[in-house]
This record gives structure tokens, C-alpha cells and sequence, in this order.
């Protein structure tokens, strides 16, 4: 039996307390999912950054890997000389060809000496006559002869 208006209202803040209390702990619930998605999203997020890094890091050790072997090899290949000892054989072998040189150049100009000597002996006397010039006593020329010969 109602109690009369009061007992209405009674029941009805009664209702509206458990409504109430229904509806904080589904919001509570609902944080709490949603900071558990947070907590997920910054876990994956950081996981991918930690991922990224190491590549990185891998990326790095190799790049320093191909670059001692770049040097390696370029040690390798590259001749090194071996001290003051190289430096003096390097000096002789360039005063050697000097040397090899000078005498091809000094036979030449003997050859030559010896192939224009005699022409120029003989002829030292009549270019006055004939009218023809020095240079053309040398056996490898044909002579030139002045204009009042031709």
C-alpha cells in the first residue's frame, strides 16, 4: 500500500540512484577500455619506434662494415713502398732511363755528324762558287741550288 506522494518520490530517487550508479561504473568501464586502448596504441607506437631504431642501427653496422672492407682493399691494392730503400730504386731506375736517353740522343747526333762531316768538308769551299747553301750537303736533303746555277 503507498505510503502516499513522498513514498512515489522515494522509489523514484531510488531509481534514479541505481541508474546512476549503473552509469558511472559503464563510464568507469569505458575509461578504463580506453585507457587499456591508450595504453595499447602507445605500446605498438613505441614498438615501432624501437623497430625503426634498430634498423637503423643495422643499417649503420653494415654501411661501417663495407667501409673497413672498402678500405681493406684499397690497403691491398695500393702499392705502399717499402721505406728509403724503394725511393732509391725508383731514383735509379728513372737516372737509368735518363742515362739510356742521353746515349740514344748522343748516337744520333754522331750519326748525324758523321753523315754530314764529309758532304760539308768537301763543300766548304765551292758554296761560294756553285751558290748552293750549307744544308744541302746533308745526304737525307735534296740540294737546293742558288738561281744562277739553274
Amino acid at each position: 500500500v503507498p505510503a502516499g506522494p513522498g513514498a512515489g518520490f522515494a522509489a523514484a530517487a531510488a531509481a534514479a540512484a541505481a541508474l546512476a550508479h549503473a552509469s558511472a561504473a559503464a563510464a568507469a568501464a569505458a575509461a578504463a577500455a580506453a585507457a587499456a586502448a591508450v595504453a595499447a596504441a602507445v605500446a605498438a607506437d613505441q614498438l615501432r619506434v624501437l623497430l625503426l631504431v634498430l634498423l637503423l642501427l643495422l643499417v649503420l653496422v653494415w654501411l661501417l662494415v663495407l667501409l673497413v672492407l672498402l678500405l681493406l682493399l684499397l690497403v691491398v691494392l695500393l702499392p705502399v713502398p717499402a721505406g728509403p730503400a724503394a725511393g732509391l730504386a725508383a731514383a735509379a731506375a728513372a737516372a737509368a732511363a735518363l742515362a739510356h736517353a742521353s746515349a740514344a740522343a748522343a748516337a744520333a747526333a754522331a750519326a748525324a755528324a758523321a753523315d754530314a762531316g764529309p758532304a760539308a768538308a768537301a763543300g766548304a769551299g765551292a758554296d761560294a762558287a756553285d751558290g748552293q747553301t750549307a744544308r744541302c750537303r746533308h745526304a737525307s736533303m735534296p740540294c737546293i741550288v742558288a738561281a744562277k746555277t739553274i
